[in-house]
């Protein structure tokens, strides 16, 4: 019976942990984090960052001379596409 008592409440401290975690998932990122997924994408020196209302554009240099375009989630932080 002690068991069963223990095993609920772990249970339930569980379910309360992962509740309280879920709202930071919901988290928009700033420019800064947006920057450094943008270079972890390509590398290069960032030239120009936009934002817009669900996304930001991070322009870059490539080291040989090309401009990319990299756009990142607002809402994941993902890299939805890449402008070659």
């Amino acid at each position: 019976m002690l068991r069963l008592i223990a095993a609920i409440s772990i249970t339930f401290a569980l379910c309360l942990s992962t509740a309280s975690a879920a709202p930071s998932a919901d988290k928009n990122i700033d420019k800064r984090e947006a920057v450094a997924i943008a270079k972890r994408a390509e590398n290069g020196k960032v030239l120009k960052i936009s934002e817009q209302k669900d996304r930001f554009v991070v322009r870059i240099l490539k080291p040989k001379g090309r401009v990319v375009d990299i756009i990142v989630s607002k809402r994941t932080g993902q890299v939805e596409k890449e402008n070659n």
